[in-house]
């Protein structure tokens, strides 16, 4: 069978590149390292069949140095600090690698768009000219191959819609009707827990400071007021003091889950398939059939959890995080600019990253060996793993490498099979429903000011952190207590960041 397999799929391979056989011999054969961000479950292969893609159509074989993708930050901090960097760091984030650019270990890549059609005819297809304005530094270049996505909010608010409805309660449109509800549920399920949230409530406090029109949580603290054109240190904002309120209220009443700031992912999840929490915010992307079906097993026959539109908050606002465009990138060392493959690698890059050809590859692998075309659309072979079919026998990362090294620009189609057909509806209406904010404009900070708002940052988020669990049990007075801590945070330093930013903002604009 294995030798079968295999057969089929030289002959596939051999269709797919034979037309470019001409234009890869042209090429010489070349080998670059990249830094890799490994996973324990698909660890590297260098037998992947992607990689034999790559080779038989453009010569280029990779060398792989690996990182542990749970700490790579770390990895990508290392590896470009000693002798010889890997030529390419996949896995960056454009707010993540200024200070290495800054530092001079980065290529600045804008210098090199003549070398990328693909790249160059991506970005005018998809109407992203604006978003690449944003990558670039003070020096007007940019310095990451970014990956891009739709501005879809896969962020969702959720709730137990057979508990609201055979307690004749409607589906809440605002802040204040889903509080009033979750009373009432608290008053006849006294065990629960109505909302409930992981990740040190960083989740929740994302998604209900777009209520407020702020970020919060892990959407970060850096906030531009555009009717002041100034930017501000969001924590210190009346529109989160009006957040916390809330919270307050919602504590004080019994239904906020006490213990969401420092509760497990396991314990979250098990209160949410147990029956006792009634509300939260998670990626809705799979849908919800592993929790109902939990919620079954655990004797709630009718359970089942669904999407919740976005409600308004208190203060009027009606909104959901904003959604970055771009995905994950990569970067390139300074050093490759010397490497006598340089061109040819700048020249794969394009193509493996940014071609239509080469990003089906990515995410759909090769046809008749992992997928099918079909009126509808492609659809994967029944013994490929997917979302839609778990009992499939053939993880085709793990397997052949397939949906990952440069899998930077969603393939819109791949992402919309893997959700179930009404989560695609739901999306899609929240997407036309135009509900996300606005990303923050660019701002662009020198390695120095960079350093200062890391430092003042490092006490700050302490202090901050501390207040946010204080104001939201009780322990401090929204109304009292309020002064005192914009004075502390002002001690510490918030109007120094804010001072920074503008002062970059307005350097920035002149």
């Amino acid at each position: 069978m294995i030798r079968k397999t295999l057969s089929i799929l030289i002959v596939l391979v051999f269709m797919l590149t034979g037309c470019n056989t001409k234009q890869a011999n042209e090429i010489n054969p070349f080998t670059f390292t990249i830094l890799y961000n490994e996973t324990e479950d698909n660890p590297y292969q260098e037998d992947w069949k992607v990689l034999e893609v790559y080779e038989s159509e453009r010569n280029a074989t990779l060398d792989a140095k690996l990182g542990d993708n749970e700490d790579f930050e770390k990895a990508i901090e290392l590896n470009l600090n000693i002798e010889n960097p890997p030529d390419v760091i996949l896995k960056c984030w454009p707010d993540t690698i200024e200070g290495h650019a800054n530092e001079g270990k980065l290529l600045p890549i804008s210098d090199y768009v003549n070398l990328m059609p693909n790249f160059n005819k991506y970005i005018e297809n998809n109407k992203l000219e604006s978003e690449i304005e944003k990558l670039k530094l003070k020096n007007g270049k940019y310095y990451i191959l970014p990956g891009y996505q739709r501005g879809l909010q896969v962020q969702q608010w959720i709730y137990r819609q057979d508990i609201f409805e055979e307690n004749n309660l409607t589906m809440p449109t605002t802040y204040d009707e889903l509080f009033e509800s979750l009373v009432v549920l608290k008053e006849k399920y006294p065990e629960s827990t109505p909302i409930t949230a992981s990740w040190g409530g960083a989740h929740l406090l994302s998604m209900m400071g777009a209520g407020y029109g702020i970020p919060a949580g892990w959407s970060g603290t850096r906030y531009f007021n555009e009717e002041k054109n100034e930017w501000e240190y969001a924590p210190a904002t009346e529109n989160f003091r009006e957040l916390y309120r809330f919270l307050n209220k919602c504590y004080t009443a019994g239904v906020l889950d006490e213990a969401f700031f420092d509760q497990s992912n396991e314990e979250f999840i098990e209160k949410l398939v147990n029956g006792k929490a009634f509300v939260t915010v998670t990626w809705i992307s799979s849908g919800f059939d592993t929790w109902n079906k939990q919620l079954k097993e655990n004797g709630i026959q009718n359970g089942e959890w669904e999407p919740l539109p976005v409600m308004e908050s208190t203060i009027g606002i009606r909104a959901l995080p904003p959604v970055s465009r771009f995905r994950k990138g990569l970067a390139i060392s300074a050093s490759a600019a010397e490497k006598p493959y340089f061109e040819d690698m700048i020249k794969f890059l394009d193509w493996a990253v940014y071609s239509e050809e080469v990003i089906d590859l990515t995410y759909w692998g090769i046809e008749e060996l992992t997928y099918k075309n079909t009126p509808k659309g492609k659809e994967f072979l029944p013994e490929i793993i997917s979302s839609k079919n778990p009992e499939g026998t053939i993880n085709i990362t793990k397997e052949y490498g397939f949906n990952t090294i440069f899998d930077l620009n969603e393939d819109e189609e791949f992402e919309d099979r893997k959700k179930p057909d009404d989560i695609v509806t739901f999306l899609s209406n929240s997407e036309k429903a135009n509900e996300t904010l606005e990303n923050n404009p660019k701002l662009s900070l020198n390695e120095e000011e960079l350093e200062m708002e890391s430092i003042i940052n490092e006490e700050l988020s302490k202090y901050v952190d501390d207040a946010s669990k204080k104001f939201i049990t009780g322990e401090l007075s929204i109304d009292n207590d309020w002064d005192m801590y914009i004075s502390e945070i002002d001690s510490i330093g918030y109007t120094v960041l804010e001072n920074i930013w503008n002062s970059a903002w307005t350097s920035q604009n002149q």
